[in-house]
């Protein structure tokens, strides 16, 4: 898999990480009782992590993630059987064979897109 496309999957779990840390209800409280956790600590060495990640993209890929996150949450997925995992609509075909070769978008939904082993 190319190492762009490691490190935005990285980033996506560390940012859905954050986002339930954050916003699922309950969630916090089960962090700082029995883990001894405090949300927003945790919530900004996740932030930190992610920045650091971050400076490994390439410019243009880190202005799309930078982007894409806050409003799409799962910024990378999967093609399956031609279908982008995001918006399921087909990819072109000419296009499913080189997707780990470079970091390919969906025309579509213009999410980051692989294809699974």
């Amino acid at each position: 898999m190319n190492p762009q496309l490691m490190l935005l999957l990285e980033i996506q779990d560390l940012y859905l990480q954050k986002t339930a840390l954050l916003e699922e209800p309950g969630f916090d409280s089960v962090q700082e009782k029995h883990f001894n956790i405090d949300p927003r600590t945790a919530a900004e060495a996740l932030d930190e992590k992610i920045e650091e990640l971050k400076e490994g993209l390439d410019p243009a890929i880190q202005l799309r993630c930078e982007r894409g996150f806050p409003t799409l949450g799962r910024m990378v997925v999967p093609v399956i059987g031609g279908v982008c995992y995001g918006c399921f609509v087909s990819i072109p075909t000419s296009r499913v064979g080189d997707q780990n070769q470079g970091v390919e978008t969906c025309e579509s939904c213009g999410r980051f897109i692989y294809a699974p082993r």
